[in-house]
């Protein structure tokens, strides 16, 4: 029993340091970099938005009204959120900076409708001056540094356009240095230059519906797993020549949240301006185009924090626990099995260890559908997946190793003793 339990605590051991040697190697490699990115942005669940939710995505979310302004000049969107305005919306966000003046008289006649505009959330950005020179990014991806220390600076359009208006920072939770990493979290608020700074959703919703806006902000996460619904056939939309046409009737509007921003030049054109990867997109391995635009994504967090849909998600230290508890009765029953059925070790190993990876996929997948809840798994996945090799290597000759080595120790000071 002792041998056992010694043997075992080797093999877990040696199991962690492996485990620990993946996913230290390649942060340490240049060559291995891009190989650990792509598998780093590899997720299971994306398979349920992508699969198993197409039924969720056919029904419209009819609160929310997508208008794409496409390549419309600020006269042209003075003109469209004038149009937008005789219909009373609840809300107007609107997803575009403006950041200087430009020509006297659109810019007039855009702070006019802006102005007329009511309860108006413009987009802003939380940033760092030494991000600046870049005005291009609309991203972020808050790594260990950034994690100590607070933004220090907010942007908005230039005041002249504030007028009356609110404004929640439209960033996204993405990899700056990876334009093909995907958008799977959102961020409700953070601290920029000492104070609390909300995003552009949560701001919307504070003025629709405060009680939704609250309980989102309560649930106190860092960033929150965006519940998608769908793309631009899941809400309400209009295109922009739509949009610019005085007859066309835009009644619906009224009571809804109105959303302004860029959808490519048209509904019908691809773009990669504001465009990100999600989990919506079908090809979730080996994807090569974007699939939504920002202001669709900002529409899905808006309908995620109205319904209290939320996403939760297993923490780390369990993670970290239960793939522990994992490896060590998988060692354990390793050990049963090679000790006592010696003949069959080969095929129960196998077959225990293909099993379980199985299981702990379709736990992953199914848990997140139906549940809402995200499983991290990956720590015991991967310890199932190395536990029959490890315990082969331990038992073939890291054992006759450390064995040996003991001995040698116990020599040595036997012969220091003796003199």
């Amino acid at each position: 029993m002792g041998k056992n339990l010694f043997d075992n605590l080797m093999i877990v051991i040696a199991t962690i340091v492996v485990i620990g040697l993946l996913f230290v190697i390649p942060r340490n490699f240049d060559f291995l970099n891009p190989v650990g990115k792509a598998l780093s942005d590899v997720d299971m669940t994306d398979m349920v938005f992508s699969q198993f939710r197409e039924d969720e995505a056919s029904h419209v979310d009819t609160n929310v009204v997508i208008v794409n302004i496409g390549q419309s000049s600020r006269e042209e969107i003075a003109q469209i959120l004038q149009n937008i305005n005789r219909h009373d919306p609840m809300a107007v966000g609107v997803d575009v900076f403006f950041r200087k003046p430009k020509d006297p008289e659109s810019d007039s006649l855009l702070a006019s409708a802006l102005s007329a505009t009511k309860n108006l959330v413009m987009v802003s950005k939380v940033s760092y001056k030494e991000d600046l020179a870049n005005e291009d990014l609309e991203a972020y991806d808050k790594g260990v540094d950034d994690e100590e220390r607070d933004f220090d600076t907010l942007e908005l359009s230039h005041p002249m356009f504030m007028e009356g208006a609110s404004s929640g920072f439209a960033n996204l939770v993405v990899d700056q240095d990876a334009a093909f990493m995907t958008c799977r979290e959102v961020s409700f608020k953070e601290r920029c230059a000492g104070t609390d700074e909300y995003s552009f959703p949560i701001r919307l919703v504070q003025i629709v519906d405060p009680a939704a806006a609250e309980r989102a902000l309560q649930r106190g996460t860092t960033q929150e797993i965006i519940n998608y619904h769908g793309n631009t056939g899941a809400f309400y939309n209009v295109d922009v020549d739509q949009a610019l046409d005085p007859e066309v009737d835009l009644s619906f509007v009224k009571d809804k949240i109105v959303l302004l921003g860029y959808v490519g030049p048209d509904f019908a054109t691809k773009s990669l301006e504001d465009n990100f990867f999600t989990p919506l997109n079908e090809q979730y391995v080996g994807r090569s185009y974007p699939d939504m635009h920002g202001i669709v994504i900002h529409a899905n967090v808006i309908s995620m924090i109205r319904k209290g849909n939320f996403i939760g998600r297993m923490s780390t230290e369990m993670s970290f626990i239960v793939g522990f508890f994992v490896l060590v009765c998988n060692v354990m029953l390793f050990t049963y099995v090679y000790t006592h059925h010696d003949a069959w070790y080969d095929v129960v190993a196998v077959s225990l260890q293909l099993g379980q990876s199985l299981l702990g996929l379709f736990l992953i997948i199914y848990v997140f559908n139906y549940y809402h809840y995200k499983l991290a798994l990956t720590p015991t996945i991967v310890g199932v997946a190395l536990v029959g090799t490890v315990h082969d290597l331990y038992q073939d000759s890291l054992k006759k190793i450390i064995l040996g080595f003991v001995r040698r120790l116990k020599n040595v000071r036997s012969s220091r003793r003796s003199e």
